[in-house]
């Protein structure tokens, strides 16, 4: 399952990656680009078998429209 990092150091908080994901997993606080959720149901069956946090959990999709938009270079995904 892909994970979203955020380099809170070269992150310039301008929010072209918060805009253009498609899962909402990225969100902007106090002017930095935060994941939501980062540790959340990190496992499938753990998402699976949960009832109560799995329709409130944002998952990365893998799909790197962050990373593509990022002009910085701030983000990158581990699979």
């Amino acid at each position: 399952m892909p994970v979203v990092h955020v380099n809170p150091i070269s992150c310039n908080g301008c929010g072209l990656c918060v805009d253009v994901c498609p899962n909402l997993v990225l969100d902007i606080e106090e002017r930095k680009v935060r994941v939501l959720n980062p540790g959340v149901c990190l496992g499938i069956k753990a998402k699976q078998l949960c009832r109560v946090c799995q329709p409130q959990t944002k998952i990365c999709a893998g799909c790197v429209a962050c990373v593509r938009n990022c002009p910085t270079g701030a983000i990158s995904i581990i699979e």
